[in-house]
């Protein structure tokens, strides 16, 4: 990373948002009321969330590389 370069563009540089998102995203399904999932299902689901965040292009080709 280029810090005074990223911070001049006003980009955040520390990891306190991405560690917030994994707690209330990742942490908050995983530990949800009656849910108990291992490390492979959270895995999966934390992937699948990241490909649904992402362009939209990529989501609608997973479904249709998925499709066959």
């Amino acid at each position: 990373m280029e810090y005074p370069t990223d911070l001049a563009k006003g980009w955040p540089i520390g990891s306190g948002s991405v560690e917030a998102a994994c707690k209330q995203v990742a942490n908050a399904r995983r530990k949800g009321t009656g849910m108990r999932w291992g490390e492979p299902g959270a895995d999966a689901i934390c992937h699948l969330r990241a490909l649904f965040r992402s362009e939209k292009s990529l989501w609608d080709a997973f479904w249709v590389t998925l499709a066959g």
